[in-house]
């Protein structure tokens, strides 16, 4: 079919199901935002697990009562770990002007510990932060050795937090997927049964199936792109005026950038119209026999 008449087709049969396209756009708008959302989530987990990795540390608090040789011989220990790149021996006065910088915003806190209260500490710098538990379960219970810390854990319940938003996304985004599906399905039968008449004349004239089908998927795929669009565009807005805009201030970790806003929003307009056009040929199978 030419592009013409196939063009006149399509924008007829936008025309005549104008409502059940609109809920078509909105239902997948909804759907691949929340998809959009879940892929930005998941996107600010990496950008801070990437940007705290390399500075997370494993602290093992010494005992007040160590001895030098203990120490020494933890040190040497700790040295002859693979995954250890170095260690850092902090006095208790050094433990404590940390302290005092960590809680500098709590002058009340500071105000109630001395350097006597700190135990003295030593700090590893590893090759893989990720595996900081071996050295805990590793040196846990060694002579001298009060407790050991892996700054990895204090981050578990940010990740958590993160996580549990995107799958929660993620889970609308599915929900959603079902009602638009619904709603593609209801488009083609009513589209179906409106051009009825039609679709038995372009038959009689010896149109193939592909051409009868064409303007259905389009209609279904202009619908599915448009939705994406929305749901990119709600992305964009999301980054400006919220990310930005409200979050853009903090300084505890960096939030995630354009680049992953383009990427997410490439892929849910990418998404909606192919899922769409998808589900029009899946739904054609069954209302539009050759």
């Amino acid at each position: 079919m030419r592009l013409g008449p196939l063009l006149a087709i399509l924008f007829a049969g936008l025309r005549r199901n104008l409502a059940v396209t609109s809920a078509v756009v909105i239902t997948a708008a909804v759907c691949l935002a929340m998809l959009g959302a879940g892929l930005l989530l998941r996107a600010q987990v990496r950008t801070v697990d990437g940007y705290l990795l390399n500075q997370l540390e494993v602290v093992v608090d010494l005992t007040d009562d160590i001895t030098p040789a203990q120490r020494a011989g933890l040190m040497d220990a700790l040295r002859a770990e693979p995954n250890v790149l170095a260690v850092r021996y902090e006095s208790k006065e050094q433990v404590y002007e940390r302290f005092k910088h960590d809680f500098r915003a709590s002058p009340e806190v500071v105000a109630g510990v001395s350097p006597a209260d700190l135990p003295a500490a030593l700090r590893l710098q590893l090759a893989d932060p990720r595996r900081g538990d071996e050295i805990v379960v590793g040196y846990t219970g060694w002579d001298g050795v009060e407790a050991v810390r892996d700054q990895q854990a204090l981050l578990e319940p940010l990740y958590r937090v993160l996580n549990g938003f995107s799958v929660a996304a993620f889970s609308l985004a599915a929900v959603q997927a079902v009602a638009s599906g619904a709603l593609i399905y209801t488009m083609i039968r009513v589209s179906a049964h409106a051009r009825r008449r039609e679709t038995s004349i372009m038959r009689l004239v010896g149109a193939t199936n592909a051409t009868i089908r064409a303007p259905f998927v389009l209609e279904c795929g202009l619908a599915g792109l448009a939705g994406g669009l929305v749901a990119g565009g709600a992305l964009v807005a999301a980054k400006v005026f919220l990310v930005d805009g409200h979050f853009g201030h903090q300084t505890t970790f960096p939030l995630f950038g354009w680049d992953a806003v383009w990427l997410s929003a490439a892929t849910v307009v990418a998404i909606g119209a192919l899922a769409a056009a998808a589900m029009a040929v899946l739904a054609l199978r069954r209302h539009l026999h050759a």
